[in-house]
């Protein structure tokens, strides 16, 4: 038997269950990563997206390489790749992981298992996460997540990868080994306002590097830091795009951070008064937490793969919103005369990175404030992000616009979070030159005072606020609204049954890692 190991979101050797599988069942194994224009040409794809992957492909390519191995990179859409590939190489297996991707990669997976079953190959797809496929319900999800992150090991790199002979026919294909550079794949993704240099590099051993440094240093000051749009490219883990991309594996994270909380837990019963262990303690809890509330979101596009171009909740459906393409263009190019906002755009369109509140903040925003429809904000706002995972994305958006009908209406108000996280105005003039002129008092004024070369504020947010509040709470207390949100809840909610003081990492339970799971949105 052969097999195929399809690299999709896994740019990783270590923890790869997908690859552990096609060498214990198959023997040998050719790693294959296919380059589909349909897929990095998407809607929702970008040169952050594109980059990310073929830098992490180069690295894995390396790897490969010392482990005796060669990665076959093939232009092609899917499944004609692998039809090309059957031609000169008769491949029994497919393996690769589980995806919970945008709506193009869902017709593209379809579209390979009917080609699985006519040419009669075995394609076995591997979960590398706690979300689960064809999940009946939530109640039984804390068993598999327990399964999967907690009670298992991760795996280890394998030393050797066996790989058969390569046809002399794919070995004079120099392009099947050849990992070509953004520039000349995909020229019209290039943008000129993005700033390389601060773009993070996404690879295997980058991922070690940065969890490392978040374990022993950075993640100090990730409570309270990570709120800042300052302080966050140091204080955040900076692990998002390696989760996304896969070049490193939750399970890794998982048991790093449960060996760092136990080091922790021997401080602190040594010296309960420990400041310093005190503090790194409550900054890892919170990280723990954000790292089952990614799962949590994740889960939503699995179970609901339509939620990509419909509202989770169907009341929401009659939302009115304008239809004003000047005001996304603005919003999306960051002249919209909000500072703050314009800051944030204008910062993610250079680096592909900024903070979930200022994340969750331009969206709010543009959905409470500028009227804009929230199905227009998704492929704009996914293309700009380096760590762009679908369902986390889709979720946040609807959940950010207020529209799935079981969280408290939250409204971020620009001036209050530019107040309380760049009082100094040094994020807001770093990115906006513009008001650098001004003094942070003159532009916290902005909605009230002219600033001279800058766009005056381009609505009365707070009207537009008031207006949208009022439409949405209409929707949530009519019978259709409260009727749609016991369905939304039953399906998507949470499944709190802890309290928060209770702790992921205590060594005498990791069943109380999955207690942990209940409460962070299972």
């Amino acid at each position: 038997m052969l097999a195929l190991w399809w690299i999709k979101r896994d740019f990783r050797l270590d923890d790869n269950a997908a690859l552990h599988a096609a060498l214990m069942q198959c023997g040998q194994v050719i790693p294959v990563f296919f380059l589909e224009s349909d897929i990095y040409l998407a809607e929702d794809a970008s040169a952050f997206h594109l980059h990310a992957q073929l830098t992490a492909l180069a690295d894995l390519q390396n790897s490969l390489r010392l482990r005796g191995a060669e990665l076959l990179v093939v232009r092609s859409d899917l499944p004609l790749g692998f039809s090309l590939l059957r031609q000169h190489i008769h491949f029994t297996h497919i393996f690769s992981h589980e995806e919970t991707g945008a709506a193009v990669t869902f017709k593209r997976d379809i579209a390979v298992k009917e080609w699985c079953d006519t040419e009669t190959v075995v394609w076995q797809e591997i979960p590398q996460s706690g979300v689960v496929r064809a999940l009946r319900s939530r109640d039984n999800r804390q068993r598999y997540i327990a399964e999967r992150l907690f009670e298992s090991d991760p795996l280890e790199s394998p030393a050797v990868i066996a790989q058969p002979s390569l046809p002399t026919f794919i070995i004079n294909q120099r392009d099947c080994y050849q990992i070509p550079q953004l520039h000349e794949l995909a020229p019209e993704l290039l943008d000129e306002r993005i700033q390389w240099s601060s773009v993070q590099v996404v690879n295997e051993r980058r991922a070690q590097r940065t969890l490392d440094s978040f374990l022993s240093d950075r993640g100090l000051g990730y409570r309270g830091g990570i709120s800042s749009p300052n302080k966050a490219f140091f204080y955040g883990s900076r692990l998002s795009p390696h989760i996304a991309w896969g070049t490193i594996s939750l399970r890794r994270i998982f048991s790093r951070l449960h060996q760092r909380l136990t080091e922790l837990d021997e401080l602190l019963d040594a010296d309960p008064d420990n400041k310093l262990a005190l503090r790194w303690h409550k900054s890892l809890e919170g990280f723990s937490a954000r790292l089952f509330w990614r799962d949590h979101f994740v889960q939503r596009l699995e179970s609901a793969s339509w939620m990509e171009s419909r509202a989770l909740n169907s009341a929401y459906e009659q939302l009115e919103y304008s239809q004003d393409a000047a005001r996304l263009d603005a919003w999306i190019n960051g002249n919209t005369g909000f500072p703050l906002i314009d800051a944030c755009m204008r910062c993610l369109q250079a680096t592909g990175f900024l903070n979930f509140r200022m994340r969750a903040m331009l969206v709010n925003f543009a959905c409470f404030g500028l009227h804009i429809h929230w199905r227009d904000l998704q492929y704009p706002l996914a293309r700009l992000f380096t760590d762009y995972e679908p369902g986390i994305h889709f979720s946040q958006i609807q959940m950010q616009a207020a529209i799935v009908g079981i969280n408290t209406i939250r409204v971020y108000s620009p001036l209050k979070q530019l107040m309380d996280q760049d009082p100094e105005c040094q994020f807001i003039k770093r990115w906006v030159p513009e008001l650098r002129g001004f003094s942070a008092e003159q532009i916290a004024c902005h909605e009230t005072i002219t600033l001279p070369g800058y766009p005056a504020p381009l609505v009365n947010a707070e009207r537009n606020i008031r207006i949208m509040k009022e439409r949405i709470s209409a929707i949530r207390k009519s019978d259709e609204g409260q009727e749609s949100a016991q369905r939304v809840l039953v399906k998507h909610g949470s499944r709190m049954k802890q309290k928060r003081t209770e702790k992921l990492h205590k060594s005498e339970a990791k069943a109380q890692a999955v207690t942990q799971i209940d409460l962070f949105g299972a």
